[in-house]
């Protein structure tokens, strides 16, 4: 091997943390919404005004996860920025991993499903199977994608980002320290 096809050892040491939480819905319509060919509403779900309430379960659950079960400082503020439904009838599995760069965590809510068929599966071939009303919140750089969906029953998935404003980091408040803060707004 050539001194510039030699790789850097990459140590995975730290398990991925994945929050899951069966939450109650109300009933939900999705008959207005209009979807593209592959089953993809538009990107601003949890903002019209039939999903509102909708919104603000969710936003509570990404509170709880990353406030409680990460310990992030609550200077940082996690916001929903974008959010989506996506319907599918009759999938094979031909979905390619993906993470989302854009966000610090993503996060699914599984509107209805073939129980025990469904599935999300993570890197490293990890199947995850939910229930319906089950919400999943996990780190966005997680490689994950959409597994097979083999009934003629829809499948039902709302999808949606998470960013974060506030301050990161500290001042420096000793030689010890030089971490700084970062404020996004």
């Amino acid at each position: 091997m050539k001194e510039t096809e030699k790789r850097m050892p990459i140590l995975q040491i730290f398990p991925e943390i994945i929050y899951q939480e069966n939450i109650s819905l109300d009933s939900y319509d999705i008959n207005n919404l209009k979807f593209n060919n592959v089953g993809f509403s538009h990107n601003d779900i949890l903002n019209m005004n039939q999903f509102k309430e909708l919104k603000k379960i969710i936003q509570k659950h990404v509170e709880i996860y990353t406030h409680e079960i990460l310990k992030i400082s609550k200077n940082l503020i996690f916001y929903i920025t974008r959010s989506w439904i996506i319907k599918l009838n009759k999938v094979e599995n031909n979905s390619q991993f993906h993470n989302h760069t854009n966000s610090f965590f993503t996060g699914v809510l599984y509107l209805d499903l073939d129980e025990g068929q469904d599935s999300i599966v993570f890197q490293k071939e990890i199947n995850f199977l939910p229930k319906k009303n089950d919400l999943i919140i996990f780190d966005a750089k997680l490689l994950h994608k959409v597994g097979a969906h083999l009934s003629t029953n829809n499948r039902v998935c709302l999808a949606f980002e998470v960013f974060a404003k506030g301050v990161f980091g500290k001042k420096n408040v000793s030689e010890f320290y030089n971490e700084g803060e970062l404020l996004l707004k």
